[in-house]
């Protein structure tokens, strides 16, 4: 049946703000017309994912540098090298100095992903203020 409130896509919003905490939803390089990834190959959907990150982050008044947390979910164990690299790289260069100090804790779960050819899903966990969380 096709109604005008039938779903085709996802409705959800890519982030909320809570007072000085913005939450993601998951973070996925899918095409919301035919929920299919946007590529089959993981470092195209891992850079996706990560511009995505930014917008929404950007779109609360918040930055990459004031990620708190970082869920990734991957689809195969062996992208694990490749997330971490990409991981570092995004991070280390959002904090002075490219020292590690800033860098968001995080956790890494290898699952079945709920669309077939999707290789990676991230949420974020970020605060808006400027003020120390130590």
């Amino acid at each position: 049946m096709n109604s005008p409130h039938t779903l085709t896509a996802p409705i959800f919003p890519t982030a909320v703000r809570h007072g000085d905490t913005v939450y993601t939803s998951g973070l996925a390089a899918i095409d919301l017309v035919t929920l299919t990834p946007t590529s089959r190959d993981f470092d195209t959907q891992c850079a996706a994912v990560l511009v995505q990150l930014d917008v929404a982050l950007a779109d609360t008044g918040s930055s990459r540098s004031d990620v708190v947390k970082l869920e990734r979910f991957l689809a195969d164990r062996d992208q694990f090298r490749a997330w971490n690299q990409a991981y570092t790289e995004f991070f280390l260069g959002s904090v002075a100095g490219g020292t590690g100090v800033g860098i968001p804790a995080r956790t890494t779960t290898i699952t079945t992903l709920p669309i077939d050819g999707l290789l990676i899903e991230i949420q974020a966990i970020a605060r808006t203020s400027k003020e120390s969380t130590s």
